[in-house]
């Protein structure tokens, strides 16, 4: 009867390696015999499970929210539906939830995590400024910013990942594509400063190119695996 050194069993017959390691068997039993003791130990490595699961995050996080929606509700009730800020409150909170949920279902993805919270945050920005100031910061300013720091957030986060370009190239031509969408608000009189809008296309435009001029084919083949076509 052969024995593993490593896996510390008997093997029956006669094998050339190890049926579990693949490691070399001894003809024999090694001196002093098997050690049962360590024969009865787990060979498999335990993975502590933590006490908080996604889902009961997910609960905890939807029960604070609508707690939440529901004092702020009783408070404007009592004031007699004279405070606008609530309105902002509740939104926040809302976009608080789905900024949480995207996290959750997304985790094992951050890139795209960080994309959908991108554009998530993006939405919330116009209508809390449509709500309140209606100056256009939002479209003027604060998309535009979002937009390039986006960008490279994606470019970082990737190198830190060791990503090869063909892996999050999709990413950037979408954020590309979704950029160009700020000519929209330029064209109904709702950016009152064009100026970043305008830098933030032309740099999107750019990289457009330069994907297009040097990565085509890797593009285009991305593209075909994520439309399997």
């Amino acid at each position: 009867m052969q024995y593993c050194t490593k896996c510390r069993v008997q093997i029956r017959g006669r094998k050339a390696r190890c049926p579990l390691c693949q490691g070399e068997l001894l003809e024999a039993l090694p001196p002093g015999g098997v050690d049962y003791a360590a024969l009865r130990e787990d060979p498999f490595a335990r993975i502590s499970r933590s006490p908080v699961t996604s889902m009961l995050l997910f609960r905890i996080v939807t029960f604070l929210c609508v707690s939440a929606l529901i004092f702020m509700g009783a408070i404007q009730v009592i004031s007699g539906f004279r405070l606008w800020w609530v309105h902002v409150a509740c939104l926040g909170v809302l976009a608080g939830w789905a900024d949480v949920l995207i996290a959750l279902y997304y985790r094992s993805n951050i890139l795209k995590m960080l994309n959908t919270q991108a554009y998530l945050l993006m939405a919330v920005s116009i209508v809390i400024d449509r709500l309140t100031t209606r100056s256009g910061w939002s479209v003027s300013w604060f998309i535009p910013i979002l937009f390039v720091l986006l960008v490279l957030i994606t470019n970082a986060v990737a190198a830190g990942n060791g990503l090869h370009l063909y892996e999050f190239i999709l990413y950037l031509a979408l954020d590309v594509v979704m950029s160009l969408l700020q000519i929209i608000p330029i064209a109904l009189g709702w950016n009152k400063v064009i100026a970043p809008a305008v830098i933030c296309i032309a740099l999107m435009l750019v990289l457009a190119s330069s994907l297009i001029i040097f990565q085509g084919k890797m593009l285009r083949s991305a593209v075909s695996r994520y439309l399997h076509i």
